[in-house]
């Protein structure tokens, strides 16, 4: 029980972080880029390539919350079937979950790089959207501790921890 509340948890924190960035990059994507490479792409048309680039990796994000949510809730059914009248136990095992967790910790570690490196070149840190979603300061120590959430729930999973 206590892997499945760690897991439980590190799925909703990644749900509660990347929704917001999906909304974003499906509705918002100009707010994902500099203002210099925005003004640099108007009237050349690869700025709708930019939009539509963006537009998949916020179904992307979109799809990795989903998935979360679906792992949180089936965590905490399977757990809690047995206490349903007339419920059947679905149950999920260990090193799937932790496979699971794994995977979506290991997609944190892209995030961390490019608040790092925005931080490290100034890169968008000016102009109108510098602080989208709290800016690249924020993003880097949130994606860091959901990848350690992530990666201590695949390790308890896999009896590492």
């Amino acid at each position: 029980m206590p892997s499945a509340t760690l897991a439980q948890l590190a799925f909703l924190l990644h749900a509660a972080v990347e929704t917001p960035a999906a909304v974003t990059f499906v509705f918002m994507p100009e707010r994902q880029l500099s203002s210099d490479l925005v003004a640099s792409q108007v009237g050349k048309g690869s700025g709708t390539e930019v939009t539509l680039l963006l537009h998949n990796l916020g179904g992307l994000l979109a799809s990795s919350v989903a998935l979360s949510l679906v792992m949180a809730i089936w965590a905490c059914t399977s757990a809690s079937n047995s206490t349903l009248p007339g419920a059947t136990s679905i149950g999920i095992s260990a090193p799937l979950r932790g496979g699971i967790a794994l995977a979506l910790g290991g997609y944190h570690l892209f995030p961390c790089r490019r608040a790092y490196l925005r931080r490290k070149y100034s890169i968008g840190t000016s102009g109108r959207h510098r602080k989208t979603l709290g800016g690249p300061s924020v993003h880097l120590i949130v994606h860091i501790v959901c990848f350690v959430a992530l990666l201590s729930a695949a390790m308890v999973d896999f009896d590492i921890l």
